[in-house]
């Protein structure tokens, strides 16, 4: 994600990176020679967010399994669990 704004704003690569121990959370941090400080707590989300950019929005093995399951009429969707998941949609007022 860095990554993309740096594309787009033409902003280079932070250099003079320093590790400095924070004492009042005893945390390892990296600051530049600016001051910028990145957080043990950021660093974990960006690792997070690339490992996540990995996974496809659309596993296409079960779409398909899926589909050959309804074109074959075995489709037999757990109505419990879907009335489950619509009470608590509605409940939470979540539209997926």
């Amino acid at each position: 994600m860095i990554e993309k704004i740096n594309e787009l704003t033409g902003v280079g690569s932070v250099s003079g990176v320093q590790k400095r121990r924070d004492s009042s959370f005893g945390a390892e941090k990296e600051t530049s020679a600016d001051g910028f400080v990145v957080s043990d707590f950021a660093r974990e989300m960006a690792n997070i967010s690339l490992e996540l950019n990995k996974i496809p929005e659309v596993r296409e093995d079960r779409v398909k399994d899926l589909k050959r399951q309804v074109e074959e009429g075995t489709y037999a969707p757990n109505l419990e669990a879907l009335a489950d998941r619509l009470i608590w949609a509605g409940i939470n007022r979540i539209e997926d």
